[in-house]
């Protein structure tokens, strides 16, 4: 990390904080913002654990203050699956070939966008049990994976 980074880091985190107290703004923004910094932060230093943090919280950051204004209940965990999705978006444009991408945020960005699309999708009881059951597909998925070169048929 530049010299100067974790000064600007600390600024802002502590300045957004500050607002909060005496601004008495709703602390649902600090997600935001501190994603936001790790944005700045990945744009300055190309780093790529800047660029999974700044995607994982200003995903979460904006789906917690679309919550808050009623767009949809299942806001957050869009904004989740949003926020892997970008890592992907932005390291694929920085490396400029597919081939060279990381992919592996395509996985928790597509289950989490489908949770919140299932979400909305089947209704409340419906969507409740989607987003209770999909770790059993996990360990389907992972099952599959671990012995499918083990186990002959």
């Amino acid at each position: 990390m530049s010299g100067w980074l974790p000064g600007v880091i600390l600024i802002v985190i502590g300045a957004t904080l500050f607002a909060i107290q005496w601004l008495h703004l709703d602390a649902d923004v600090i997600v935001l913002v501190i994603g936001l910094v790790f944005v700045a932060a990945y744009a300055a230093t190309r780093r790529y654990g800047l660029l999974i943090a700044a995607g994982i919280l200003t995903g979460l950051g904006a789906g917690i203050i679309l919550q808050d204004f009623a767009v949809t209940r299942e806001a957050v965990v869009l904004g989740l699956g949003m926020g892997f999705l970008a890592i992907y978006g932005v390291d694929l444009a920085a490396r400029r070939s597919p081939q060279r991408a990381r992919w592996w945020p395509l996985i928790p960005g597509a289950i989490f966008t489908i949770i919140a699309g299932a979400g909305g999708a089947f209704g409340d009881e419906g969507g409740r049990t989607i987003q209770q059951a999909w770790p059993i597909i996990l360990v389907v998925i992972g099952a599959w994976l671990f012995l499918r070169d083990r186990v002959s048929v």
